[in-house]
């Protein structure tokens, strides 16, 4: 799965609970974000259940306060483009 921002959230409840879903079902799962804070995290991606990764946390959120939908999609096409140079392949993504 990937995700912009791995935290607390109903967009977020939804992709952890598919992942935990398939899991269950014997199923590989990894979360890919570019942003995870374990201490603002649900349960399942904090304590191990879910493997997560996180690429291009170093880039800012913003810059004084502006800017956040540039620094997003920053933050989003690091992420695609490590997944896609460094990643192992998987059947699904």
């Amino acid at each position: 799965f990937v995700h912009p921002d791995l935290g607390i959230g109903g967009a977020e409840r939804l992709v952890v609970d598919a992942a935990v879903g398939l899991q269950s079902l014997g199923h590989s799962v990894v979360m890919y974000t570019s942003h995870h804070d374990s201490k603002h995290a649900f349960a399942e991606t904090a304590d191990g259940t879910l493997k997560v990764k996180v690429h291009g946390d170093f880039f800012p959120r913003s810059i004084f306060g502006r800017l956040h939908i540039l620094f997003a999609t920053i933050r989003g096409v690091y992420l695609a483009i490590v997944m896609v140079m460094f990643e192992p392949r998987y059947d699904v993504l």
